[in-house]
């Protein structure tokens, strides 16, 4: 009983932790849709990026899945958190190294290179949507499980509902550079709290985490 608990424990953390970084995350993605807009004044910009995000999701969403199924969860977490960290720093930095002009042309390659860079760390971090369900089954007990699927998607919506609000606070109040200042705090956080988060993991992910090769028909 007292195992369950301590597990039980540890799902409610993991799940805050997913929050704070879903809302990191879509904060970002909302932000960057706000500022090239702002920026370039295109309605094609804010289309392209949009759709370079949806096609990438489709596409990562299958190698993902098949990282969460073959990999410790928790060393899939945290290497999800620890890119989408290092994308950010990368992104501010290019942010701080170009002049604001470059961001204001919609045929400027610092634009393009700017916002797939973020995507490319927002999408990183859609891995945790994955492999937070799996998870339940390691951490919470049988009869309570409906309830922690129901929180797990609950985890989402409230990511995205705190999200608008922040997002569009912190362009007009800053442009990106509030943005990338939290999304990189926030990431640092989630983090080190995953490092100090044990998280059990079943037989069958343990076995299939020896393979060496994505099996992405199975």
């Amino acid at each position: 009983m007292k195992g369950n608990n301590t597990h039980l424990r540890g799902f409610y953390q993991l799940l805050g932790n997913t929050i704070v970084a879903g809302v990191t995350h879509n904060t970002v993605w909302f932000a960057l849709i706000f500022y090239v807009y702002l920026e370039t004044q295109s309605v094609v910009a804010t289309s392209i990026i949009s759709g370079i995000y949806m096609v990438a999701l489709t596409i990562t969403g299958v190698w993902f899945g098949g990282l969460v199924d073959r990999y410790p969860k928790r060393r899939v977490l945290i290497a999800s958190g620890l890119v989408s960290l290092l994308i950010y720093v990368l992104g501010y930095a290019l942010y701080l190294a170009v002049p604001e002009a470059a961001f204001t042309r919609l045929t400027s390659g610092t634009l393009w290179a700017f916002a797939v860079l973020l995507l490319a760390g927002v999408i990183s971090g859609n891995i945790r949507s994955i492999a937070l369900p799996t998870l339940i089954t390691a951490l919470v007990p049988e009869d309570r499980r409906d309830r922690a699927n129901g929180l797990a998607g609950t985890a989402t919506g409230i990511a995205f509902v705190i999200t608008s609000a922040i997002s569009g606070v912190l362009v007009g109040w800053s442009g990106m550079h509030g943005v990338l200042i939290l999304a990189i705090a926030m990431m640092g956080a989630t983090v080190l709290h995953l490092i100090a988060l044990p998280i059990p993991e079943t037989e069958t992910g343990q076995a299939v985490g020896t393979a060496t090769r994505l099996d992405v028909r199975g």
